[in-house]
């Protein structure tokens, strides 16, 4: 019998079940893929909106800086709870909350922000929250000049000399006689009289070089303009008295010459407990702190703005009385507003002390006392109506003709007009400087003495530009 020849069978279908294997497998590695593909796109989606959140928190805090900036006491407390849209379109929005709080000192304060990004502009609950804080503080590495306007200098006709160190003007120079001769080391003027001749400097007057500098190596007047010199000679050419540039583009301006009080007064400095008592009662001369308050030299308060407390209704009638100021003050009245004065101060120290005075001044004349020590007379007040017929630019503190003036220690430093209304002065160096919004000079021509500024008078105490600027950072 023959023998069977059986080869194996063939599997069948074993292909079929490699191939479900290998896709499924496949599916598996392309599925996740897809999941850890559509993670890191939510993580990145994610860290986009975290980030927009800390951009929409520093921009808060940018915000807040420039409010206090603009803010000349310094006051701006935040948004509070109303949220500032910083950005806003078809997928999201994000905006920022501020708190700003004080500081360790009296110049610092902290800005806290927080940042919020919203998918919808319906939705209430954020998807993204930053929040930073900012310490920032206020400097300047500016100082003043012997005289400074932020805006016009106008010399009226019946002056005759005008001796200054450094002029600084924001706006332009006006002279208005021939015979009006304005002597000074260094003049910068960043503005022009929109009149014809786009003029920094026009008038009638003359320029004249000093006879000595303060820096032995200058010999001749420097004049830098933002546009013409109008006063010929020497007009817009050099010669052998002056340094001329004119046309200048890089001038720059002065932002602000605000000082606060808390700039020099800090938290040792306390309310006087007697008011305003130490300006109105004692004989002459009067001690300011009186003794045994010291630093107690807030009157009324540590406030702000003009109290009808002090005084007679606001008003410190100071007369002819001497003061003797021993430190920083903060003074929340006027200064002889009903009837005008002819004080006499003196600083028994030879560094700089401030009188912070928050309403205006109105002076028949002034003198600072033999030997005093340098004082800066900072005035917050408006410019008030009854002085707008005589002095047209603003007269916030105001120098009559009444008394003469001798006050080469003191330095004038008002917000807004500073006006000196056909002053008499008995003495040269007559003041210490100038330094305003708007300066009216009409002084008496030359009877005895015309009006000069103390060379001497350290005006590098005296900041301004001052402004608030980030100094730490931290993510909270």
């Amino acid at each position: 019998m023959p023998k069977l020849n059986h080869s194996p069978e063939k599997p069948r279908g074993s292909i079929i079940v490699s191939i479900l294997i290998i896709n499924i497998f496949l599916f598996t590695i392309v599925s996740s893929l897809l999941v850890l593909a559509n993670s890191n796109l939510s993580r990145a989606k994610d860290r986009i909106l975290l980030l927009q959140a800390q951009y929409a928190a520093e921009s808060g805090a940018d915000a807040a800086i420039a409010a206090l900036n603009a803010d000349p006491s310094s006051s701006y407390a935040g948004t509070g709870m109303t949220e500032t849209t910083v950005l806003s379109n078809g997928q999201y929005k994000s905006t920022y909350l501020t708190a700003v709080a004080a500081g360790s000192t009296s110049n610092e304060k902290v800005i806290t922000a927080t940042g919020k990004v919203y998918r919808a502009h319906g939705l209430s609950s954020p998807v993204a929250t930053r929040k930073i804080e900012v310490v920032t503080q206020r400097s300047t590495t500016d100082t003043t000049s012997s005289v400074l306007s932020r805006n016009i200098i106008d010399i009226q006709s019946g002056v005759k000399n005008i001796y200054a160190k450094d002029l600084t003007v924001n706006g332009y120079i006006n002279m208005n006689k021939n015979t009006t001769n304005l002597v000074a080391e260094n003049i910068t003027v960043g503005g022009k009289n929109t009149g014809a001749g786009n003029c920094s400097i026009g008038g009638t007057g003359n320029l004249v070089k000093p006879s000595s500098f303060s820096t032995p190596s200058q010999t001749k007047t420097n004049i830098t303009l933002a546009y013409n010199n109008c006063i010929s000679p020497p007009g817009n050419s050099s010669n052998s008295n002056f340094n001329v540039l004119t046309n200048q583009t890089n001038i720059s301006q002065v932002t602000s010459n605000y000082v606060p009080w808390s700039q020099y007064m800090d938290g040792t400095y306390t309310n006087s407990l007697t008011g305003c008592a130490d300006w109105t009662t004692g004989t002459s001369p009067r001690t300011i702190p009186s003794s045994g308050h010291t630093k107690q030299t807030h009157y009324p308060d540590s406030g702000s703005n003009v109290s009808t407390t002090c005084g007679t209704s606001g008003d410190l009638s100071l007369g002819s009385t001497q003061y003797n100021i021993t430190d920083n003050v903060h003074v929340r009245a006027n200064f002889c507003a009903t009837t005008a004065c002819s004080p006499t101060f003196y600083n028994p120290n030879s560094t700089p002390v401030f009188m912070f005075v928050e309403g205006s001044v109105n002076f028949s004349g002034l003198t600072t006392a033999s030997g005093s020590g340098p004082i800066v007379l900072v005035v917050y007040g408006t410019d008030p109506a009854s002085k707008a017929s005589s002095c047209p630019y603003g007269g916030s503190l105001y120098l009559g003709n009444t008394s003469t003036t001798s006050a080469p220690k003191m330095y004038f430093l008002t917000m807004n007009g500073l006006c000196l209304d056909k002053t008499k002065f008995s003495s040269s160096p007559a003041l210490a400087g100038l330094s305003g919004k708007n300066i009216y000079i009409s002084t008496n021509s030359g009877s005895p003495f015309d009006l000069a500024m103390d060379t001497t008078f350290p005006t590098s105490s005296v900041p301004v530009n001052l402004s608030w600027h980030a100094a730490r950072y931290r993510r909270l």
